[in-house]
């Protein structure tokens, strides 16, 4: 299934709406998943976006595609979470 396809599928299905979010990159995954993210076309500015994650799998014998998680966050909060994932063992808050 091709990239347009699975992300015509989530905004049919309801679980991503294509007025309020644009997807900026797909990623495929060996195991029959994709990673996407969109950016909101509403909220947040060029400098502070507010972006969607969605991890979803492909069901290619039933032409599906099932949201497995999502996240929604802006810039900042990807900063913070890289900053907490990059310290080292042991480290205290």
């Amino acid at each position: 299934m091709d990239v347009k396809e699975i992300i015509r599928i989530l905004d049919e299905k309801g679980e991503v709406s294509l007025e309020t979010w644009k997807a900026v990159s797909v990623k495929k995954n060996v195991d029959g998943t994709v990673d996407i993210l969109y950016k909101n076309l509403h909220v947040g500015t060029d400098d502070d976006p507010v972006f969607l994650w969605i991890y979803a799998n492909v069901v290619e014998d039933d032409w599906d595609v099932r949201v497995l998680e999502r996240i929604t966050f802006k810039r900042e909060d990807l900063a913070w979470l890289l900053r907490y994932v990059a310290k080292k063992k042991g480290e205290d808050l």
